[in-house]
């Protein structure tokens, strides 16, 4: 008996392809008036459903009645499969599929994958217990019920294979009365009732420990002094104010750091202030953390440490940022770039932004560009000379 995995793609067009358990492909197909009865009949004809699949969450209707109908599993993914995940399901296979058979397969395979664990516990059980002619009846049960435990699915799975053998061996009875339960009825019956029986061993257990801790519970207050009681109260009143008083502090920092966030809203669009984007240094490393700040042509930077840099990171920012603010400015000064002092412009920061006051920050420029000329003219005169 081949046990099946069953991929469905439902739609206008219905794609299915079918793996075994092993992970062989056996048939595929689609088509626009294909019933759900066609489909249960030609499943069948190649053996026993153990799962049906597909690539959408929540499962579609379709895919859930066909899980039902057939008594097998239903697995879907924990969210809609992309299309590259699907064609890395299915590269393995040399299959021509259409899109919706391709669909299918993908959702086969990674139910597969899923299981594959599962499985394998499953093998390793049997072959412990010298059961392996069991296996597929076993992982039929276990599917459908996978918190059973291995040895009650082992138990039905034994008890099913006596009764069959004893049917095979009882001579049928002439006239005997057409009034009988099915087969898939008595299975059901059965592990209803294996069911209960494990619920009801772990309701045992459950009320065994509950009645221990009640025991430890009243050994420990018969023997805790009424003082020992109230100080342990009294130690969880102050850890909770503590707790209370910690998120205080938290609410009121966030509270400052949206009003901050107001100001700067406020600054720039009064045209009053022009935003700074904060970095630590000029490193490879500083660079690729604040990738967020996202800089760009005409950006100004505030850094802490520029003589800690990069030069690639130099390279990145030429042509970009022309104006760097810092309190430490390099005594041989980058080309390109324009060195200045915070004070008087940075009027206010955040951890990753500050704002510059405009219009400081064009009188400092100015002041700069003057000695510029200045310094460049001696230099003239001193050639001269």
């Amino acid at each position: 008996m081949t046990l099946l995995i069953i991929g469905v793609d439902p739609g206008t067009t219905l794609g299915y392809a079918i793996i075994s358990e092993k992970g062989e492909f056996i048939t595929n197909g689609s088509g626009k008036e294909f019933g759900i009865s066609e489909l249960i009949t030609n499943i069948i004809s190649f053996g026993k459903p153990l799962i049906v699949a597909c690539d959408k969450n929540p499962p579609p209707a379709f895919a859930e009645s066909l899980a039902v109908k057939l008594g097998a599993k239903l697995f879907f993914p924990r969210e809609d499969l992309l299309v590259n995940e699907k064609r890395e399901l299915v590269e393995e296979y040399d299959a021509k599929l259409n899109i919706h058979e391709l669909d299918a397969l993908a959702s086969a395979v990674l139910a597969l994958k899923r299981h594959k664990r599962f499985f394998e516990k499953i093998n390793y059980f049997l072959e412990k217990h010298n059961r392996k002619e069991l296996e597929e009846e076993v992982k039929l049960i276990m599917a459908r019920n996978e918190e059973l435990p291995l040895e009650a699915a082992l138990r039905m799975a034994e008890e099913k294979h006596r009764v069959i053998e004893k049917k095979a061996v009882q001579p049928r009875a002439i006239n005997a009365p057409e009034k009988r339960i099915s087969e898939k009825q008595v299975e059901e019956l059965r592990l209803k009732l294996v069911l209960l029986e494990e619920k009801n061993r772990k309701l045992k257990h459950y009320l065994n420990e509950k009645e221990k801790l009640v025991g430890k519970l009243k050994k420990r207050l018969s023997q805790t002094p009424g003082e020992q009681l109230v100080g342990y109260k009294e130690s969880r009143i102050k850890h909770y104010t503590k707790q209370l008083k910690d998120n205080v502090r938290l609410v009121r920092h966030y509270e400052k750091e949206l009003r901050r966030r107001d100001e700067f809203i406020a600054s720039i669009s009064l045209g009053k202030g022009v935003l700074v984007k904060k970095l630590d240094d000029l490193s490879q490393d500083e660079f690729a953390n604040k990738n967020f700040l996202n800089i760009k042509e005409g950006d100004v930077l505030l850094i802490r440490n520029p003589a800690s840099m990069s030069p690639r990171v130099i390279e990145e920012l030429k042509g970009k940022v022309k104006i760097i603010i810092t309190e430490s400015i390099l005594r041989n000064p980058l080309p390109g770039f324009v060195f200045l002092k915070p004070e008087g412009i940075i009027i206010l920061e955040s951890a990753h932004f500050a704002i510059a006051d405009k219009k400081a920050l064009e009188e400092a420029l100015k002041k700069k560009d003057i000695l510029k000329s200045i310094v460049d003219e001696y230099k003239k005169e001193r050639k001269s000379e």
